[in-house]
C-alpha cells in the first residue's frame, strides 16, 4: 500500500531515531497524522488554554528524551479533543495505548518490534521497515476501527435515550413502561402535577391550629375534638370516656382539652358514634371490620 508522506516524516527524525523502537513510534505517529490527527505536544500536561496549542504533523522536540515510555498528545482536525498516545517497552515487545481524555475511553495494540523493524538500518528509510502492510492493518483495527466503534455505542445510547422521552423530548421525563427502576404507578410530568399542599394565605397563622383547638382550618392534636367521634361544629364533650360526667366549670371555656379515653364511650355519653376500630390501620391492611 502506499505511504504517502512517511519517507518524508522518517527523514526529518531520523538523525535522531536510536533504537527500534523510536521507528515503531515514529510510524506510528504517522498512522496518525493519516487518520486525520494532528500532534499537539508531549508529555501528558494537556494546556488549558486552546491559544497555547498548535497542531502539527512533525513530531515534537524531546518525542523520544525517554526511551521507558513515549507519551504523545494529539487532536482531531474536526475538533479539540484531547487523546494521549502512550507507547511502553517491554521485552521486545511496545504497548501502545491510545485514550480520549475527555472520557477515558481506550484502544491498545501490542506490537512485535522485531517483526517490523530492522534494527541494523534505524537511519535508512528504505530498509528499516518490514512488514508495514500487516503493522498498518493492525492499527487500523484494533486502534482506529476500536474507537470508532466506542463512538458508535456512545451515539447509539445517546439517540435511544433522546427516542424514551416524551414528544418534545421533554427533558427528565421518561415514560413508565421504558422505565425499569420505577416501582409504582406511572407520574404525570411536572407540569400537570397539582402540589401537594397549598400555601397558606396568612403565613402568620402557621401553627395556629396547634394552639386553638377551634382553629377554622383544623387542630393539630391526634384527639382533636371536632373530629373524633363529635358532630362536626357541635360542642365537644369534656367528660367523653370517663364514666359519670365532670362537674361545670371543671374545663375552663375555650381550654385546649384532650379526653381522658376514647370519646364517645363514657355509660351517660350521648355521642355513641365512636373512632373506627381500624384507625390507622397499617399499609396493604385488610379491612376485617368493613
Amino acid at each position: 500500500m502506499k505511504m504517502a508522506g512517511l519517507e518524508l516524516l522518517y527523514s526529518s527524525v531520523a538523525s535522531q531515531i536510536v533504537s527500534a523502537n523510536d521507528a515503531i513510534v515514529c510510524y506510528l505517529h504517522w498512522c496518525m497524522i493519516d487518520n486525520d490527527f494532528k500532534c499537539v505536544g508531549y508529555g501528558e500536561n494537556v494546556p488549558t488554554n486552546e491559544t497555547d496549542v498548535k497542531k502539527s504533523e512533525l513530531l515534537p522536540r524531546d518525542w523520544n528524551t525517554s526511551q521507558d515510555c513515549y507519551t504523545l498528545r494529539y487532536q482531531p482536525n474536526s475538533n479539540h479533543d484531547n487523546y494521549l498516545l502512550k507507547a511502553i517497552p517491554i521485552d521486545g515487545t511496545l504497548l501502545v495505548h491510545l485514550m480520549r481524555l475527555k472520557d477515558e475511553k481506550v484502544c491498545n495494540l501490542s506490537i512485535d518490534v522485531n517483526n517490523y523493524v530492522n534494527s541494523q538500518h534505524l537511519n535508512n528509510y528504505e530498509s528499516v521497515f518490514k512488514n508495514l502492510d500487516e503493522l498498518h492493518e493492525k492499527f487500523e483495527t484494533e486502534i482506529i476501527s476500536d474507537l470508532r466503534k466506542q463512538d458508535s455505542k456512545t451515539s447509539k445510547g445517546s439517540s435511544t435515550l433522546i427516542d424514551e422521552r416524551l414528544p418534545g423530548n421533554q427533558q427528565g421525563y421518561r415514560p413508565y413502561a421504558n422505565d425499569p427502576l420505577r416501582a409504582g404507578p406511572p407520574r404525570r410530568p411536572h407540569a400537570e402535577r397539582q402540589p401537594e399542599w397549598g400555601e397558606p394565605n396568612n403565613p402568620l397563622d402557621i401553627g395556629t391550629g396547634d394552639l386553638d383547638p377551634f382553629h377554622p382550618g383544623g387542630t393539630g392534636m391526634f384527639m382533636d375534638p371536632m373530629r373524633a367521634g363529635f358532630p362536626r361544629g357541635g360542642i365537644p364533650d369534656p367528660s367523653a370516656g370517663i364514666p359519670g360526667r365532670l362537674p361545670r366549670g371543671a374545663v375552663p371555656p375555650g381550654a385546649r382539652f384532650d379526653p381522658f379515653g376514647p370519646p364517645g364511650h363514657g355509660p351517660d355519653s350521648a355521642y355513641r358514634s365512636g373512632p373506627d376500630p381500624d384507625h390507622l390501620p397499617p399499609p396493604g391492611y385488610d379491612d376485617m371490620f368493613g
